[in-house]
Protein backbone atom coordinates (compact mmCIF):
# COMPACT_ATOMS: atom_id res chain seq x y z
CA UNK A 1 0.00 0.00 0.00
CA UNK A 2 1.45 3.33 -0.91
CA UNK A 3 1.58 6.13 1.72
CA UNK A 4 -0.62 9.02 0.94
CA UNK A 5 1.39 12.34 -0.06
CA UNK A 6 1.32 14.93 2.58
CA UNK A 7 -1.02 18.01 1.31
CA UNK A 8 0.70 21.44 2.01
CA UNK A 9 -0.87 23.85 5.02
CA UNK A 10 -3.18 26.62 3.16
CA UNK A 11 -0.74 29.62 2.70
CA UNK A 12 -2.86 32.79 3.10
CA UNK A 13 -0.53 34.29 0.71
CA UNK A 14 -0.10 31.88 -1.57
CA UNK A 15 -3.21 33.02 -3.89
CA UNK A 16 -2.15 36.42 -4.06
CA UNK A 17 1.02 35.28 -5.53
CA UNK A 18 -0.67 33.45 -8.03
CA UNK A 19 -3.23 36.73 -8.87
CA UNK A 20 -0.05 38.80 -8.98
CA UNK A 21 1.45 36.53 -11.34
CA UNK A 22 -1.57 36.53 -13.71
CA UNK A 23 -1.90 40.03 -13.52
CA UNK A 24 1.48 40.01 -14.96
CA UNK A 25 0.58 37.95 -17.70
CA UNK A 26 -2.55 39.55 -18.80
CA UNK A 27 -0.93 43.16 -18.60
CA UNK A 28 1.58 41.77 -20.97
CA UNK A 29 -0.50 40.18 -23.22
CA UNK A 30 -2.73 43.53 -23.51
CA UNK A 31 0.54 45.37 -23.86
CA UNK A 32 1.77 43.28 -26.44
CA UNK A 33 -1.28 43.10 -28.41
CA UNK A 34 -1.78 47.14 -28.41
CA UNK A 35 2.05 47.76 -29.95
CA UNK A 36 1.97 44.64 -32.57
CA UNK A 37 4.36 42.50 -30.83
CA UNK A 38 4.29 38.44 -30.51
CA UNK A 39 2.05 37.56 -27.70
CA UNK A 40 2.60 33.69 -26.29
CA UNK A 41 -0.01 33.88 -23.49
CA UNK A 42 -0.89 30.66 -23.50
CA UNK A 43 3.20 29.72 -22.80
CA UNK A 44 3.24 32.34 -20.38
CA UNK A 45 0.35 30.57 -18.38
CA UNK A 46 1.94 27.37 -18.93
CA UNK A 47 4.91 28.46 -17.26
CA UNK A 48 3.53 29.98 -14.14
CA UNK A 49 1.04 26.34 -13.90
CA UNK A 50 4.30 24.61 -13.64
CA UNK A 51 5.91 27.03 -11.20
CA UNK A 52 3.07 27.32 -9.02
CA UNK A 53 3.17 22.82 -9.38
CA UNK A 54 6.38 22.53 -8.27
CA UNK A 55 6.59 24.84 -5.53
CA UNK A 56 2.92 23.00 -4.59
CA UNK A 57 4.72 19.71 -5.04
CA UNK A 58 7.97 20.83 -2.94
CA UNK A 59 5.85 21.95 -0.29
CA UNK A 60 3.75 19.06 0.18
CA UNK A 61 7.00 16.68 0.04
CA UNK A 62 9.31 19.02 2.41
CA UNK A 63 9.29 17.64 6.55
CA UNK A 64 9.51 21.28 7.33
CA UNK A 65 5.43 22.20 8.49
CA UNK A 66 4.37 25.23 6.65
CA UNK A 67 4.35 28.26 9.61
CA UNK A 68 0.73 28.46 10.95
CA UNK A 69 -1.55 31.23 9.59
CA UNK A 70 -2.13 33.25 12.39
CA UNK A 71 -5.27 35.59 12.53
CA UNK A 72 -3.79 39.26 12.45
CA UNK A 73 -4.37 41.79 15.46
CA UNK A 74 -6.45 44.29 14.41
CA UNK A 75 -3.43 47.00 14.97
CA UNK A 76 -0.87 44.58 13.16
CA UNK A 77 0.39 46.16 9.78
CA UNK A 78 -1.47 44.44 6.55
CA UNK A 79 0.40 43.12 3.64
CA UNK A 80 -0.26 45.64 1.25
CA UNK A 81 -0.37 42.42 -1.59
CA UNK A 82 -3.95 41.60 0.66
CA UNK A 83 -5.04 44.59 -0.60
CA UNK A 84 -6.80 44.47 -4.02
CA UNK A 85 -5.20 46.45 -6.68
CA UNK A 86 -7.17 49.64 -7.30
CA UNK A 87 -7.92 49.96 -3.33
CA UNK A 88 -3.93 49.28 -2.80
CA UNK A 89 -3.15 52.59 -5.17
CA UNK A 90 -5.48 54.67 -3.82
CA UNK A 91 -4.72 54.11 -0.52
CA UNK A 92 -0.42 54.67 -1.41
CA UNK A 93 -2.18 58.31 -3.09
CA UNK A 94 -3.52 58.83 0.56
CA UNK A 95 -0.49 57.65 2.77
CA UNK A 96 2.01 59.58 0.57
CA UNK A 97 -0.01 63.06 0.77
CA UNK A 98 -1.35 63.06 4.38
CA UNK A 99 1.85 60.69 6.08
CA UNK A 100 4.44 61.24 3.77
CA UNK A 101 7.71 59.72 3.15
CA UNK A 102 10.76 59.19 5.69
CA UNK A 103 12.04 62.86 5.78
CA UNK A 104 9.38 64.57 4.88
CA UNK A 105 6.68 66.21 7.06
CA UNK A 106 4.02 64.98 7.87
CA UNK A 107 0.94 67.25 5.86
CA UNK A 108 -2.23 65.24 7.86
CA UNK A 109 -5.27 64.74 5.68
CA UNK A 110 -9.13 63.02 5.58
CA UNK A 111 -10.75 61.86 2.84
CA UNK A 112 -14.44 63.52 2.77
CA UNK A 113 -17.50 62.30 1.16
CA UNK A 114 -18.40 63.57 -1.83
CA UNK A 115 -20.84 63.08 -5.46
CA UNK A 116 -18.42 62.81 -8.40
CA UNK A 117 -18.56 63.85 -11.54
CA UNK A 118 -20.77 61.11 -13.04
CA UNK A 119 -23.26 61.32 -9.58
CA UNK A 120 -21.77 58.64 -7.85
CA UNK A 121 -20.74 58.42 -4.02
CA UNK A 122 -17.23 59.41 -3.65
CA UNK A 123 -14.34 60.47 -1.21
CA UNK A 124 -12.10 63.49 -1.74
CA UNK A 125 -8.82 63.48 -0.12
CA UNK A 126 -8.03 66.91 1.32
CA UNK A 127 -4.64 67.30 3.00
CA UNK A 128 -4.67 69.76 6.26
CA UNK A 129 -3.18 72.66 4.87
CA UNK A 130 -6.42 73.22 2.73
CA UNK A 131 -5.26 72.02 -0.21
CA UNK A 132 -7.87 69.09 -2.02
CA UNK A 133 -6.28 66.11 -4.15
CA UNK A 134 -7.46 63.19 -5.91
CA UNK A 135 -10.82 62.05 -5.41
CA UNK A 136 -11.64 58.07 -5.30
CA UNK A 137 -15.45 56.43 -5.98
CA UNK A 138 -16.87 54.77 -2.97
CA UNK A 139 -15.93 51.48 -4.18
CA UNK A 140 -12.08 52.36 -4.06
CA UNK A 141 -12.32 53.26 -0.59
CA UNK A 142 -15.01 51.00 1.08
CA UNK A 143 -12.17 47.49 0.70
CA UNK A 144 -9.66 49.92 2.90
CA UNK A 145 -12.10 50.89 5.17
CA UNK A 146 -13.40 46.96 5.53
CA UNK A 147 -9.36 46.26 6.32
CA UNK A 148 -9.17 48.30 8.68
CA UNK A 149 -6.79 51.15 7.05
CA UNK A 150 -9.45 53.85 7.21
CA UNK A 151 -11.88 54.63 10.09
CA UNK A 152 -14.43 56.96 10.24
CA UNK A 153 -13.52 60.47 12.22
CA UNK A 154 -14.87 61.28 15.59
CA UNK A 155 -16.73 63.92 14.60
CA UNK A 156 -19.21 62.04 12.03
CA UNK A 157 -19.11 59.30 8.90
CA UNK A 158 -18.63 61.63 6.28
CA UNK A 159 -14.77 61.89 7.04
CA UNK A 160 -12.62 58.86 7.10
CA UNK A 161 -9.16 59.03 8.15
CA UNK A 162 -5.88 56.77 7.92
CA UNK A 163 -5.94 54.45 11.09
CA UNK A 164 -3.63 53.29 13.34
CA UNK A 165 -3.41 50.02 11.45
CA UNK A 166 -2.95 51.59 8.17
CA UNK A 167 -0.09 54.43 9.14
CA UNK A 168 1.65 50.62 10.38
CA UNK A 169 1.03 49.63 6.97
CA UNK A 170 2.44 52.42 5.81
CA UNK A 171 5.17 51.81 7.74
CA UNK A 172 5.97 48.77 6.47
CA UNK A 173 5.95 50.08 2.65
CA UNK A 174 8.52 53.00 3.41
CA UNK A 175 10.76 49.84 5.09
CA UNK A 176 10.94 47.86 2.18
CA UNK A 177 12.38 50.92 -0.15
CA UNK A 178 9.11 52.80 -0.28
CA UNK A 179 9.21 52.84 -4.62
CA UNK A 180 5.87 53.09 -6.35
CA UNK A 181 4.87 50.35 -7.38
CA UNK A 182 8.00 47.63 -6.88
CA UNK A 183 7.25 47.64 -2.73
CA UNK A 184 3.73 47.57 -2.80
CA UNK A 185 3.68 43.75 -3.79
CA UNK A 186 6.90 42.19 -2.47
CA UNK A 187 5.98 39.12 0.14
Amino acid sequence: MSQRLRQPDGDPLRKIRFREAARDIVAKDRYDRKYGRAVDTAGAIARAMERAYRQGFGDAQSERPAPPSKPLAVEAALEWVLIPPRPRSAFWTVCRFALGRQGEPECGGHLVLMITERGTQGWQLFLSNGDSRDAFGERTIAPLARLGLLEPAREGLERLLISDRGKATWQIFLERGGHYPDDLTQV
